[in-house]
């Protein structure tokens, strides 16, 4: 370090610079600036004066992937140099910080992944970007454990490249050059920092991970997974033990090369299996452009191999190898019919999560632990604590923003957090930029502070939701500019709401480091997200959105409340997936079982719904055909929708049914929802969070077929509603006992022309087109109230109310419409499926005297002395459900099944249903009742 003060180190800082961009400038003019030039030139005598000569320096730029280009050290560079102080990734002179190109990152994310990755980074390491003209520079928290990053400064030194020693007589240049020497020079950092020399500790997973990435073949690969040189490696699986007789991934594409051996001895309950050996391979995959190596393939890779050994536990290293030699792996447990894997990641650096993980696993699979089970050797790459420490972390941050505040503003916090979710997970999948969700950005700003309302809240409602040709341009370029590659979602997600403008979040609350109050983009930036489910019996260290759906329902009643998130019991409210899936598919082949042949058993019908390879080829082209139409037909309800676990659930198995009958066309997320799924409860936010569950359906199946449409509309498909306000009898028609349909020929025309200007609101995309949308439904509604008002003993409170009801208001408050009118089709048959979970809870907790009063005098439900909701809803499921073979599915308590007051809700049930079906489940006190109504005199 040069013995000068800040005021001369900066004047020789520009001398630097500005001889740097003199040699520079003929190259630049010819077009031949690469980055080994801005090194030369720029970077590397910037770094000398800045305190790094070439002996403390270890210079890597130019050499293999995942390697930073220069890491500074307080000591001169030995064999041992331990903690780099600052890390810089040097790009060409003119590089754009923020974008990648495919599937690769952008620098300043590749930047942030050093810090929080590389060896050599550690607490408070700094981090420099830089193309010798822009200086962006990070610092890593000091907390071992959270590496998160703290955005320090950006400058640029353009002019100086412009204009030479007339730029460095601008007191901003003199300020930018004296904020660089005072956050970068060695002294400084120093003082400050102090970091270990201590290099850190060895890690058994690194040299497994550096063998992937040299490309070592698998049966190498298996011996250091066992650090056994000496094991005798297999490479004969047998045929009969492969699925459909082939090493093939769920794409199609062979394994290039495998290699097994017999892992370590494990305790078994089953004495037949005591001292069976777990299966230990590696498997090398053919490359594949799109998918990489994709979650579903190496789930089916483990199944495969834990098959060969009747311990039926595998553990499996997994990888693949691009063109240009970037490696991808994965390492996968399968044990009991459950897979358990890490997120892929690049061995050359791969994520804590994954070191610490496999490192773990590593150490169980070389020990000499005689009572080593299948379940202790599954623990490290269990997703169940990230999930838990996710839901601690942004629970807390939740009760920070709602503390103190009304429920309308409670509200707007929890709107936020759904929004953010939605375009984190956008944002991960490259499909919204993701510098505008940097710390970095927040800098073009003017005040730096208001990112949430002049950058977040412009991105949400000016570009998120505005069609191209209606977006407004940004005050700031950069910004604006940062933004031209957001889409228009629509979908209603981000349209403006009445409280938007009462919200403002602090800076800090998005990217603190602060390991006690870490910000929100802090914690979403520890975990890997993906938008492809977690399906039951598989699931990789990456959150998903049914985890979402989980977090959300967990922050509904402290929101509605007041009372802290952190205290509401895991899991008060939601229906895991597994428990959804399998009562989804028991309804939907349920309802479906009179339209196919008699010789098609129940059994296949749940697996034509449940199994993406179940197409039933036993059946004729006609008999398929009808099977199909029939199931595209279906119409599915929840009461009580919730996070929309169930219609998310419905969804996927009537996109697998309709594709293992050949009906690829009919089997699009969009059409489905539009055809086939609605749903409605009582709480605003519940329904904002099943419409996010339903969006991301839709814009995860557009990965693999790419579409430019716009989200759909979704608020006539997912309504907030009052199901008890529906009338429980199944008789009930408006005024007379006819059909509903047939009731009054007035009534039917004009409710049907409101049910078909309401399935235009799908696909209504533009504001004007939503505009005339509802300016229709006003006058037709306005008609409608015309019409009852002519036939009073027709004016029903259900009907009153439906023409009071629009299709989206500012602040909704739940409709008290009939869920027959709110979802009406001429002719009306009822829904195919009625499915949820309804509420427990005692009524005069959950309503006053009169309502309860109404329920009997006006809803007519017979069921109130059992002093419970959900009795309640089964009546209205029962409603609801066709006559002629709908099935009607929930999630009750067992004292349905023999409780003395229960007795109502039992002879509901009898007197309307020709099958009850009763099913219980061990992993909680609830059951399931399915029951098929059928016509009764």
């Amino acid at each position: 370090m040069p013995d000068a003060n800040p005021s001369t180190l900066v004047e020789t800082l520009a001398t630097v610079l500005r001889e740097g961009f003199r040699q520079a400038a003929p190259r630049h003019r010819g077009g031949i600036l690469n980055e080994a030039a801005t090194i030369e030139l720029l970077i590397l005598p910037a770094l000398t004066e800045l305190g790094y000569p070439a002996a403390r320096r270890m210079p890597q730029h130019g050499s293999a992937r995942n390697v930073i280009d220069e890491s500074c050290f307080l000591n001169e560079v030995g064999s041992s140099p331990g903690q780099a102080v600052l890390i810089v990734e040097a790009k060409e002179y003119g590089t754009d910080f923020d974008s990648g190109q495919g599937r690769s990152e952008s620098p300043d994310r590749q930047l942030q992944r050093y810090l929080r990755q590389h060896d050599v980074s550690g607490p408070n390491t700094f981090g420099a970007l830089t193309d010798g003209v822009r200086w962006r520079v990070y610092k890593r928290s000091g907390n071992p454990a959270a590496p998160d990053l703290e955005f320090i400064v950006e400058h640029d030194f353009q002019p100086i490249a412009e204009h030479g020693k007339a730029a460095l007589e601008s007191p901003e240049i003199r300020e930018r050059l004296s904020d660089l020497v005072r956050m970068l020079d060695r002294e400084r950092i120093e003082a400050s920092v102090k970091p270990s020399a201590k290099p850190r500790a060895d890690n058994p997973a690194d040299p497994l991970f550096a063998a992937v990435a040299a490309g070592r073949p698998p049966e190498y690969l298996v011996r250091a997974m066992l650090d056994d040189p000496d094991a005798v490696v297999q490479f004969n699986l047998a045929e009969e033990l492969t699925l459909l007789g082939r090493q093939k991934d769920a794409h199609d594409n062979d394994w290039e090369s495998y290699a097994y051996a017999g892992g370590p001895a494990l305790r078994s309950a089953s004495p037949s299996l005591a001292g069976k050996r777990a299966v230990v391979a590696a498997t090398q995959f053919r490359h594949h452009p799109n998918y990489g190596l994709a979650r579903s393939d190496a789930a089916l890779c483990a199944r495969t191999f834990a098959s060969a050994d009747e311990s039926g536990v595998a553990v499996v290293l997994a990888h693949c190898i691009a063109p240009d030699g970037a490696a991808e792996a994965r390492v996968i447990i399968a044990a009991g019919g459950q897979v358990n894997m890490t997120a892929a990641f690049d061995p050359t650096l791969p994520s804590p999560a994954a070191r610490a993980a496999v490192a773990k696993l590593l150490l169980l699979l070389r020990g000499k632990d005689d009572d080593l089970t299948a379940a202790a050797l599954t623990a490290p790459l269990e997703a169940a604590p990230l999930r838990q420490q996710f839901y601690r972390d942004v629970a807390a941050w939740v009760e920070r923003m709602q503390r103190g505040k009304e429920l309308e503003a409670r509200q707007a916090v929890l709107r936020h957090l759904v929004r953010v979710m939605f375009a984190w997970i956008l944002k991960e999948e490259a499909i919204i930029p993701p510098e505008l969700f940097e710390r970095a950005f927040a800098a073009n700003l003017s005040d730096p502070d208001r990112y949430h309302k002049d950058a977040l809240g412009f991105l949400f409602l000016k570009r998120l939701n505005a069609p191209p040709d209606k977006r407004e341009r940004h005050a700031v370029p950069a910004v604006d500019r940062a933004m031209e590659q957001a889409p228009f979602l629509n979908g209603s997600l981000f349209a403006e709401h009445s409280a938007d403008d009462a919200l403002d979040v602090p800076a800090r609350e998005y990217w603190s480091a602060d390991e006690a109050r870490p910000g929100l983009f802090t914690i979403l930036s520890r975990y890997y997200w993906t938008m492809d489910e977690h399906r039951p019996g598989e699931s990789e260290q990456t959150l998903d959105p049914e985890l979402l759906s989980n977090l959300f329902e967990r922050l509904i009643a402290p929101t509605e409340t007041g009372e802290s998130p952190l205290r509401q019991p895991a899991g008060t409210y939601y229906t895991p997936a597994d428990v959804a899936d399998e009562m989804v598919k028991d309804a939907l082949a349920a309802a479906v079982k009179t339209a196919a042949p008699s010789r098609v058993s129940e059994a296949q019908l749940r697996a034509l719904f449940g199994a993406p390879d179940a197409p039933l080829d036993e059946l004729t082209d006609a008999e398929r055909a009808a099977l199909a139409k029939r199931i595209a037909e279906l119409r599915v309800f929840d009461p009580a929708v919730g996070s929309g676990e169930f219609l998310f659930s419905a969804l996927l198995a009537l996109m697998r049914a309709l594709r293992n009958l050949g009906q690829d066309a009919d089997a699009s997320p969009d059409g489905i929802i539009r055809r086939q799924l609605v749903g409605q409860d009582i709480h605003p936010l519940a329904v904002s969070i099943a419409r996010l569950r339903l969006f991301i359906a839709i814009t995860a199946a557009r990965k693999s077929a790419p579409s430019d449409a716009p989200l759909p509309n979704l608020e006539a498909r997912i309504v907030c509603a009052d199901t008890l306000k529906t009338v429980a009898s199944h008789e009930w028609r408006p005024g007379q006992p006819e059909r509903l349909d047939t009731a009054d020929p007035e009534l039917v025309a004009a409710l049907t022309a409101v049910a078909e200007n309401r399935a235009r609101w799908f696909d209504a995309y533009t504001e004007e087109d939503k505009q005339d949308l509802l300016r229709r439904d006003a006058e037709l509604r306005d008609a409608l109230q015309l019409l009852l008002r002519r036939k009073g003993e027709l004016a029903s409170p259900e009907l009153v109310q439906f023409a009071e009801s629009q299709i989206v208001a500012a602040t909704p408050a739940p409709s008290g419409a009939d869920a027959r009118l709110l979802f009406y089709e001429n002719p009306w048959r009822g829904f195919d499926v009625v499915i949820g979970n309804p509420p427990y809870e005692a009524l005069n907790k959950s309503l006053d005297a009169e309502r309860v009063k109404a329920l009997t005098t006006v809803s007519k439900h017979q069921t109130t002395n059992i002093n419970d909701l959900y009795p309640l809803f089964c009546e209205a499921a029962l409603a609801l459900a066709n006559p002629e073979g709908g099935v009607v599915t929930l999630v009750v308590p067992l004292s349905i099944a023999f409780g003395r007051q229960e007795s109502t809700i039992r002879k509901s049930f009898e007197a309307r249903c020709a099958a009850i079906n009763l099913r219980h489940y061990d992993n909680g006190p609830d059951t399931i009742f399915n029951a098929s109504p059928t016509v009764r005199s």
